[in-house]
């Protein structure tokens, strides 16, 4: 074999393994996020299932049932489906239901229960069990929130998602799907406000959307080695 195509075979089998990895390029990268006005919570999360390539969650978790007023989850493992933990990294170690109205300082439950934090750094959602593609859920009474997404492999990246209001029914919808970056393994969250601030109605698993960067880079990567063998 020449060196020329033995060169070319050695990038296809790289190429190959990047996306059985499900794995691309950081030029190729793009976490989508999605954050709703509460008047456009429904339009927001159909945007994020169509993104995200699904009908409906793998995993819902809405804490209406299974769990207690005044219960705390931190740091338990075995409480969520495809093995999430739930941890507050402050020395509080508090991430416990909700139940009471207004009980998130002065914000309501969607439902009967949330999960309340006490907005230290951080909210940690622990997915390295099984890690994931999209995540979403209702973020209530907080004035912005900081989120720290952390992938297969180590890499990390920043984003936010903006207050609420601060009463009665201020649940809005965050949401984000990894795109071409790799799964997802840890969400950490540090909100902002008046002490209290809660999440509700988790939706999460993986997808069977294609790549879209890796979809382009396979197609590009392909084409561009087809040309080279016919000038040759």
């Amino acid at each position: 074999m020449s060196h020329r195509r033995a060169t070319r075979s050695r990038y296809l089998r790289s190429l190959a393994s990047l996306l059985l990895l499900g794995t691309t390029p950081a030029a190729f990268a793009a976490l989508q996020t999605f954050n709703s006005p509460g008047t456009d919570i429904d339009a927001t999360r159909d945007a994020w299932l169509l993104a995200s390539g699904i009908a409906s969650a793998q995993y819902e978790v809405d804490f209406e049932t299974g769990f207690s007023d005044g219960q705390n989850v931190s740091g338990l493992a075995g409480l969520f489906p495809g093995g999430l933990v739930i941890t507050d990294t402050s020395s509080a170690g508090s991430a416990r239901i909700e139940g009471t109205a207004g009980g998130v300082g002065g914000s309501n439950p969607v439902g009967s229960f949330a999960l309340e934090h006490n907005e230290r750094a951080y909210l940690a959602l622990d997915f390295s069990a099984a890690p994931i593609d999209y995540l979403a859920f209702r973020d209530i009474d907080h004035s912005g929130t900081q989120v720290v997404v952390s992938f297969v492999g180590g890499s990390t990246t920043t984003t936010s998602f903006e207050t609420t209001a601060v009463s009665g029914n201020s649940a809005e919808f965050f949401g984000l799907f990894r795109n071409d970056m790799p799964r997802i393994t840890r969400i950490e969250m540090d909100a902002g406000g008046d002490g209290a601030w809660a999440i509700d109605n988790l939706e999460y698993g993986v997808s069977t959307v294609p790549l879209p960067g890796a979809a382009w880079l396979l197609g590009g990567a392909l084409g561009a080695v087809l040309a080279k063998r016919r000038r040759g």
